[in-house]
């Protein structure tokens, strides 16, 4: 045997005999993420959609953002900020930021990216978040102040949590919206690389990040849209991290020796909404309170969740200041849900229903719907359940094009506005109930300043909306994540998967 030939058998063997830890470690500081699905854009500030932006978040930045410890906001691209008066608040900005093509981050940065977001003719989904941003005044290169033209109160939050990410004005005024949709430039801690639609998205380190040294290389978003699929991927080793592993799962994923699952409980909530925008039986609160009865969420999360998940009652999640217990369970009565289709009108053998539901972007979801149908067949009802692709399911969502039924999360739920302010006005864009005396409630609400006043006011708005039951309200999510030995990464209550708080071990 040649001597090139023995040495390259003895580094062969020498690699097999190493840990496996070691052997990843020294492979590649490369990440790669199996997720459900694609962006729907690469262009910040304008899509609500956790898929879109736990990708686009590697990219850009925020004005504030959250302590991963305790979810407090924190100054990012911001320094800091005081209150002018009701309608007027001012932040100061860091001077010491480029753009990954060098362009400073400053003042016109915020005006730009709030000028676009603000601007109908984009379509953008935060317009009617942010739709009492009246303008964004330059003070000087590193202050500006929003004007809003009612008090904002939660105007902090708002653009604390990911999506209304900093723009690079000359930049996309240079190439166009369309282009700098598929080619971003942000302030992040990742530069765009290369993104090959329904496949992945490639990013690499910015080794001027602002915030401080980057330690993983290149991330990789893999598209994956099936949670079997994602598992067997990330015990081949195919890919380093996966978000909701099946809780049936998680043995198999400890003792793989390749990844474990690291946990945390999540802020997102799920439901059941239940249509009422368009004609249909959901727009007899009688048939939506038997539907309540009729769906025992405590089955679900013991037999589909394997117990990983916390029951809501109410439209919140329980790290919402707006939590409340004085809002009650419907409880597990299908007696009542029958007698109360009667009293509606509706004989349950003869009610047919649609549920639509996405797959592979909640935990188990396609199998939690399929087992609501199996439940409400137990009153006679007929159930079809509409599967669809995540990102099909969103766009029937927005455009009112789904069935009488569909299941959705909503997070990271941190605050009430952002989520009841949200969802139960018809007119906003994720919303499926409409009711003139809770939209009012509503508006008053998110103009109260004083924190506890505004969080007793969402209660209130809550314990009216139960009798009138919207929603089945489900449970706060448990993310569970498998992540890959050699990376050291904790996940985080908001479902921020920020690459630069990685490192290899």
């Amino acid at each position: 045997m040649k001597r090139s030939a023995v040495i390259l058998l003895m580094l062969g063997l020498g690699t097999l005999l190493l840990p496996a830890g070691i052997v990843a470690q020294t492979k590649s500081t490369q990440v790669t993420i199996g997720i459900g699905s694609e962006p729907l854009t690469l262009m910040g500030a304008t899509i609500v959609d956790w898929t879109t932006n736990a990708q686009l978040e590697n990219v850009y930045d925020l004005l504030f953002t959250r302590d991963p410890k305790d979810e407090k906001i924190v100054p990012w691209l911001a320094t800091g900020y005081k209150v002018i008066d009701d309608k007027t608040w001012e932040v100061t900005l860091r001077r010491d930021v480029r753009f990954h093509d060098r362009e400073r981050f400053d003042a016109n940065s915020v005006k730009f990216t709030f000028d676009y977001l603000l601007d109908p003719k984009n379509k953008t989904h935060y317009l009617p978040r942010f739709k009492r941003v009246q303008s964004v005044e330059v003070v000087n290169d590193s202050t500006v102040r929003f004007r809003t033209s009612e008090p904002y109160p939660s105007l902090l939050n708002d653009i604390s949590l990911p999506g209304p990410f900093m723009l690079a004005p000359v930049y996309v005024q240079k190439v166009g919206i369309e282009y700098a949709s598929s080619h971003p430039i942000g302030t992040g801690p990742f530069k765009f690389k290369e993104w090959v639609r329904g496949e992945r998205l490639v990013l690499t380190k910015n080794p001027d990040y602002w915030a401080g040294p980057v330690k993983i290389d290149t991330v990789v978003f893999r598209v994956i849209p099936e949670f079997s699929a994602r598992l067997a991927a990330l015990l081949s080793g195919e890919i380093d991290v996966m978000k909701d592993v099946p809780p049936q799962a998680v043995d198999t994923v400890n003792r793989s020796g390749r990844a474990t699952v690291r946990s945390t409980v999540s802020s997102r909530i799920n439901y059941l909404a239940l249509e009422t925008l368009h004609p249909g039986p959901m727009q007899n609160v009688k048939v939506r309170q038997a539907i309540n009865y009729a769906v025992d969420v405590d089955e679900l999360i013991k037999t589909v969740l394997a117990g990983q998940s916390t029951r809501i009652c109410d439209y919140v999640s329980r790290f919402d200041p707006a939590y409340t217990p004085a809002v009650k369970c419907y409880g597990y009565n299908p007696d009542k849900a029958k007698q109360l289709l009667v009293e509606a009108g509706f004989d349950p053998s003869k009610l047919t229903l649609t549920l639509d539901t996405p797959t592979g972007r909640y935990p188990l979801d396609k199998e939690v719907s399929e087992a609501i149908a199996a439940q409400l067949g137990k009153i006679g009802l007929t159930v079809r359940v509409q599967v669809n692709e995540w990102r099909s399911h969103l766009d029937k969502v927005i455009n009112r094009k789904v069935g009488d039924m569909f299941f959705l999360g909503w997070g990271p739920d941190l605050e009430p506005t952002a989520t009841i302010a949200q969802l139960f006005v018809g007119s906003l864009t994720y919303s499926s109930f409409g009711d003139p005396k809770i939209e009012e409630m509503i508006h008053k609400a998110e103009q109260i300043t004083n924190p506890q006043a505004n969080a007793a006011a969402y209660q209130k708005i809550q314990e009216a909306l139960q009798p009138m039951a919207p929603w089945v309200p489900l449970w706060q999510q448990h993310d569970l994540y498998g992540v890959a030995n050699w990376i050291k990464w904790q996940p985080r209550p908001d479902e921020k998967v920020w690459m630069w708080e990685a490192t290899a071990k």
